[in-house]
């Protein structure tokens, strides 16, 4: 896990570094990365220590397996043997009682002035991104997005190709569309938590498990916009080369001028608490 305040910086065409140049906790390159809606990302990227592999190869093969960046990378070994999963009724209700009465707007939980913001880009592929979202957010979502001094954003990571991950990824903004955005994010994710070995949940599987309307579903899970916003996720990734998944981005909400932290592979809450202090702190 490493973080650090990116600087703003003007936009510079982006520059491809090999592997060896990309080994040390440093930042190694800058951009300004222009988002949907004219909103502006100001980035500064260091290698992480662990998490699933990424960059521009996750981003259009598809592919979140865990491999190594760097030579301290470690690497999550393969799972060859399937675990006998928790029902799934369960998983949905431990979910629910989770985000239970936070407000959802799209893929956005919490109140829309909390003062922190932080977008989380991750890959459902990708071991990591489960353990992180299983273990660590949920507490996170307690303490700063509970009770209103964050809010955080879900961005999904996927190919141009059919995968189970792109279906997913469709699948939470489709859900975001009847508000149950982050129930489905974190049902999808603790799913391929409990079921380890096994291929992931379907799409319209948990969507059925949140009770949402079928139809209604089904006909967001065709939007362009839905499709246009995972391409989006994908493109910030592969320009800003994401090395690995997942990856948070944290900023002060009063001053959208103030540097992003960039947060990878978080192992605890106290890595989001020395993040948004970081990033108040940077936006004062």
């Amino acid at each position: 896990m490493s973080v650090f305040v990116a600087e703003p910086v003007r936009y510079r065409e982006p520059t491809v570094h090999p592997a060896a140049d990309i080994q040390t906790p440093t930042p190694y390159v800058r951009h300004r990365l222009g988002l949907r809606g004219g909103a502006a990302l100001l980035l500064a990227l260091a290698i992480v220590t662990a998490g699933c592999s990424g960059g521009q190869d996750a981003a259009t093969n598809d592919s979140a397996s865990s491999t190594p960046a760097a030579a301290d990378t470690k690497t999550v070994p393969e799972t060859t043997t399937t675990t006998p999963a928790a029902p799934l009724a369960a998983t949905v209700a431990r979910v629910r009682d989770e985000l239970r009465g936070i407000p959802q707007k799209g893929l956005v939980l919490g109140s829309p002035s909390a003062p922190v913001t932080i977008v989380d880009y991750g890959h459902f592929a990708c071991p990591t991104c489960a353990a992180v979202h299983g273990t660590v957010l949920p507490k996170v979502i307690e303490r700063y997005v509970r009770t209103g001094k964050a809010s955080i954003e879900f961005r999904g990571i996927a190919g141009d190709a059919a995968s189970p991950a792109r279906d997913l990824a469709l699948g939470a903004y489709a859900a975001a569309a009847q508000r149950h955005g982050w129930e489905f994010v974190q049902l999808a994710y603790r799913r391929n938590l409990e079921r380890v070995g096994a291929p992931p949940e379907p799409s319209a599987r948990l969507a059925a498990a949140l009770g949402l309307d079928a139809r209604g579903w089904n006909d967001d899970l065709e939007s362009p916009a839905w499709s246009a916003q995972v391409k989006g996720a994908a493109g910030v990734a592969a320009i800003a080369r994401f090395s690995t998944y997942p990856v948070f981005l944290v900023r002060a909400r009063d001053n959208s001028r103030s540097p992003f932290v960039v947060l990878t592979n978080p192992g605890s809450v106290g890595a989001f608490a020395g993040a948004i202090a970081k990033a108040r702190k940077a936006g004062s």
